[in-house]
């Protein structure tokens, strides 16, 4: 009987145990001026899932949404702002509007990520690692498996002793 008192405790505090919902934080950002060319030069130090980020105000009259012309590129930039610009020229290219997220998957720790944007309004641009929790398990769904298997283990508990 006691083992299953222990049983159905150790299954109560996995039951009621919570993930973690998923949270980002920005590793690297910079702030690009109307008419600027800003860049991003980083080698991943933690491994884990990535986004690129793009906020602000465009400045096209209508249309403040549209931030300007980015891009990046998995690869190693040491000599500046020329050598990015020229390395970007063979990376993924994309319009930056307020609020565009790029899912940038899994990269492991090592990889060298260069990304550019030539604004047009006051835009900041950040690479963000997204800490990917497990989805929570739903407290009302464990609930009854939680109550059945305490009442099956009371029922053995009240056969063998009657």
């Amino acid at each position: 009987m006691r083992t299953i008192i222990q049983a159905a405790t150790v299954a109560l505090f996995a039951t009621l145990g919570a993930g973690t919902s998923a949270s980002a934080a920005t590793v690297a950002s910079v702030d690009v001026p109307f008419l600027q060319f800003g860049g991003i030069i980083y080698e991943i130090e933690q491994a884990g899932s990535y986004t690129l980020d793009f906020s602000g105000t465009g400045s096209i009259q209508g249309f403040p949404e549209y931030l300007g012309f980015a891009a990046y590129i998995y690869a190693e930039v040491d000599g500046g702002l020329d050598e990015l610009i020229e390395t970007l020229a063979g990376g993924i290219g994309l319009s930056a509007f307020d609020g565009t997220s790029v899912d940038l998957g899994f990269l492991a720790s090592g990889v060298d990520f260069a990304a550019g944007l030539a604004s047009l309004g006051n835009v900041r641009m950040s690479l963000n690692r997204v800490d990917d929790a497990p989805a929570p398990i739903p407290l009302p769904a464990t609930l009854p498996l939680l109550a059945a298997a305490i009442g099956a283990a009371g029922l053995v508990g009240r056969r063998r002793n009657g």
